[in-house]
This record gives structure tokens, sequence and C-alpha cells, in this order.
């Protein structure tokens, strides 16, 4: 049985591009996926439409908006298509506002887009920027994080007023802004954004449980789905067979089953160690907010890493053949000094990160 088209239409989407459409919804999409769209129109915003197939359609998709924007338009593009997002300059999105679904490491499918589409069509854009506002104050105000792993007796200290590198995506587009949807995502690089460098390091230190959700994200071109689908596959037991991984100075030094016997997952992340050692490093440290996206789905899928809860960051796309995060529901944070006590992270947010939460049943 083939699986059902995914309806597409620019009320769906009204909410993350702020409430204001513009006066075109420029749908761009891979020849492929636009098969398994039904696009309709509920509003009285046209729809047009463009055809995205590689890179090479970069240029053509600046020129449609340029041609938009000297006519006097402006529009929200949404963008959907087996191809890396790449984010566009800020002189070619002057006046638009594009939000993005990417199915580049993980094959497409109607399922999987149709439940993002609802996780964007839900989410209350105006909390999400709230809760960035409390996020950033606690940020401003604690000496420290606790990473604590109660089932498992983990602790770990992140000393985040030495990280430099802040991204945060939460609330609606504004013009200019460009985003890979969902939002909902707070998060720390050790380097510059598109940098990797290996002798720079998080201050972390102690251990971590780590339960619930590998994303794989494939690295480039150069890399095939295949490859992505076996390391994910390798590391899919996370959701089951908890680690613990020790960290000193923000660098993997040792991999432990947190249950003996139940060693699928920690000998999966030896084997990615082993194979290129800079995955040892962490290279981001992000903190998902978006209730939506609860609970963990099974496969690839890049939503989890919004989930509430914490996703060590390992290894960077050009650099590395793949970034993988490793989303887990078993870190409880504890912002530690705020105004002379300990605060409880998400609970102080509104949020339910959950403890060592299975990936639900597809």
């Amino acid at each position: 049985m083939s699986a059902q088209p995914v309806s597409i239409d620019p009320e769906q989407f009204r909410k993350v591009f702020g409430g204001d459409l513009g006066d075109v919804f420029l749908l761009v999409t891979s020849p492929g996926i636009r098969a398994g769209l039904s696009v309709t129109t509920r509003g009285t915003v046209p729809v047009q439409e463009y055809s995205w197939t590689g890179p090479g359609s970069r240029d053509g998709l600046i020129a449609e908006m340029a041609s938009l924007r000297a006519s006097g338009k402006r529009a929200s593009v949404l963008w959907i298509a087996d191809d890396e997002f790449v984010h566009f300059d800020d002189e070619h999105l002057e006046g638009m506002r594009l939000g993005a679904f990417s199915s580049f490491s993980a094959p497409f499918s109607e399922e999987t887009l149709a439940g993002s589409v609802r996780i964007v069509s839900e989410v209350d854009y105006e909390r999400e920027l709230q809760i960035e506002e409390s996020f950033l104050t606690l940020l401003d105000q604690a000496d420290d994080m606790l990473f604590l792993g109660h089932e498992h007796g983990t602790e770990a200290v992140f000393q985040h007023q030495f990280s430099e590198h802040w991204f945060s995506l939460h609330g609606p587009l504004q013009p200019g802004q460009q985003v890979v949807l969902p939002t909902g995502e707070l998060s720390s690089l050790v380097n510059a954004s598109g940098e990797f460098e290996e002798h720079t390091h998080f201050t972390l230190n102690g251990e971590v449980t780590l339960q619930g959700a590998p994303i794989v994200h494939r690295g480039g071109h150069e890399t095939s789905l295949a490859q992505t689908e076996r390391v994910y596959r390798d590391l899919a037991a996370m959701a089951d067979e908890p680690a613990v991984v020790t960290f000193t100075d923000g660098r993997i030094t040792a991999v432990r089953p947190a249950v003996a016997g139940r060693a699928r997952f920690a000998e999966g992340l030896e084997r990615l160690l082993a194979h290129d050692d800079r995955y040892a490093k962490l290279h981001e440290i992000g903190f998902g907010t978006n209730a939506s996206c609860s609970p963990l789905l099974p496969g690839n899928y890049f939503a989890n890493e919004r989930h509430p809860g914490v996703h060590l960051g390992l290894g960077l796309g050009t650099f590395t053949q793949f970034h993988v995060d490793l989303m887990s529901t078993a870190i409880d944070v504890v912002m530690r000094g705020v105004e002379g006590r300990d605060v409880e992270l998400f609970p102080a947010l509104g949020l339910t990160a959950g403890r060592a939460l299975s990936v639900a049943a597809a």
C-alpha cells in the first residue's frame, strides 16, 4: 500500500512565518518529493513552485527570489528537498523568510514529513521566545551546569561560562531569516559556526548517561545514504541499551554499558571513535526545547534533536564524514548558583525532559 500524499497548505506554516506569509508562498521541492505532496490553498496567498534538482539549483532559486523582490513582492519560502540545506547569504533573503525540511541524511518518507509538518504547525512560537528568554537568563546567572543521571548514578559538570559560541533557534521567522525546521533548540559549539579545530574543547568533566536517540547527519554528498544508515543502525540501540560516557575536558575518554549485558550502543559508539578519533572531541552541547517533538520517534529523524533534553554532538560535516547528535533523555540538568540556589533547568522552563525514555514504537 502506498503512503498517503502529504498535504502542504501555506496556512499550516503561517505561525512559523510570523503570521505573515507575504505576497507569495514559494514552494521549493525535489521532483521525487513533490510526487508525494498534495498542495492546497485555504487562504489568499498564491503558491509559486520551484524545482530543486541539486546544488546547481541554488543560483536559480536566488534568481527566483530576486525576481520576486524586483516586482515588490515578499515571500515565505518552504524548501523541501532530498539534498543538504546550505544557508543563503543575507542579501539573497531580503524580504524573504525561509524554512527548510531536508531528507539529505535519511530517505524521504511521507510519514516523516507529515510528522514534521504537524510539529511546525502546532508550536506556540511566542512561547518559544519566552523559553529562550528564561533559558538565557539562567545561563547568565548560573555558575555552572550539573548533568545528573539518576538511574545510573552519573554526574558531570559543564562550566558553560567558559563557552563563547551560543546559538538559539526559537520563535517565528523574521524577514531575512532562515532555519532548518522544526525550531526549538539552544546550543553551544566549541568553535565558531562552520569551524572545527581539534585542540579546542568544552570544560565538561565527569560521567554522562546516554539513552535516547542518535541522529546521524550525513557530512556531504561524498557520503552515501547507505553509509549513513549503517552508522545510525550501529548506534540505534541507544534507545534501550544506555551507555555511561566519561568526559575529560570535553573529550570522551571512556565508554561502558550502563547495564551489564546490554552493550550494543556502547560497542557501536566505541567503533565510531575507533574509526576516527576526532569524534572523541565533543563539538556541540545542545538543549532541545520543543515539547511537540515528544515522544522520540524511531529512525534517523532530525526532529528528535529538538526533543526536550540534552544532545551531545560529535564531529562536523566537511571535516568528518558525519555529525552525530546523541539525544539523551537520561540527563537532568541543574543550573548551580542561580541567585544563591540550584535550579532544575527543564522544570524551570516548563518542560519535561523525561528520564531514560525509550524511543516510541513505530
